[in-house]
């Protein structure tokens, strides 16, 4: 048995003597133990403990109601505590229908003995630790189980969200290179530098002209040179001005 479980095993049975035998060999195996001398006692501590119960060893014969009777009640208040019958040879016939709807897990003949009674409850103790633990396991994956489902639903949005903003992003670059292309075909580049000069004060406005005249007549040579090594011929200045 581990020890971070703090197992309660309740007793039922109209005889006190058994019941206090039976609470000093439980008393071996560290578990705490509560005594109902009914059944009607015990099925009212049942719905009032708030703590869960680890294992009811009951009596076949008692005044009132039987023992498999009784179990199969608790059973529909705590399915997970572990039942065992305490039953006389005479009795075994009539609890087998119990013990084959599962109202009773085990049943222990009387006279019993003490040392194969305890590894009988020292068992039934290790059960239901497994059944508890298999279902927290059992809860832990449901709840991780959602919580990875939540992640993924998500991470499925901002996925969603990212697509929508890359797409956005993707249009304005394209809307953006147009405008810079459309910019660069209409751009009026010697109405652009002659405002630079004229802003930092780096030429007079009179001597722009000027500039102007010697960058065309830098182009027109270069223009003359290019015209004449494909067998083109300019009019020289001269004959410019004789036409004039």
């Amino acid at each position: 048995m581990k020890k971070d479980f703090n197992h309660s095993i309740l007793i039922v049975d109209d005889e006190e003597k058994i019941g206090k035998a039976l609470e000093r060999l439980i008393k071996k195996t560290g578990a705490r133990s509560f005594y109902a001398s009914s059944a009607t006692q015990a099925l009212d501590f049942i719905q009032k403990s708030e703590d869960p119960l680890s294992m009811i060893l009951s009596d076949q014969r008692m005044p009132g109601m039987e023992g498999t009777v009784f179990l199969e009640k608790a059973r529909s208040i705590t399915p997970d505590t572990v039942r065992f019958l305490i039953t006389g040879y005479a009795d075994i016939d009539s609890i087998s229908d119990a013990v084959n709807r599962g109202a009773v897990h085990r049943f222990i003949t009387k006279p019993w003995d003490n040392d194969d009674l305890l590894e009988m409850i020292k068992s039934g103790l290790q059960y239901y630790e497994l059944v508890i633990e298999n279902q927290n396991l059992f809860a832990l994956a449901k709840k991780q189980n959602i919580r990875l489902y939540n992640l993924s639903q998500e991470l499925k949005q901002k996925a969603s969200v990212h697509k929508r903003v890359i797409v956005r992003k993707e249009k304005q670059i394209v809307q953006l290179k147009r405008r810079l292309a459309k910019g660069i075909d209409e751009a009026d580049f010697f109405e652009q530098i002659e405002k630079l000069l004229d802003e930092k004060q780096m030429i007079e406005k009179d001597r722009i002209v000027l500039c102007y005249r010697a960058v065309i007549k830098d182009f027109f040579l270069k223009f003359k040179d290019l015209a004449a090594r494909n067998g083109f011929f300019m009019p020289t200045e001269t004959e410019q001005n004789h036409k004039v």
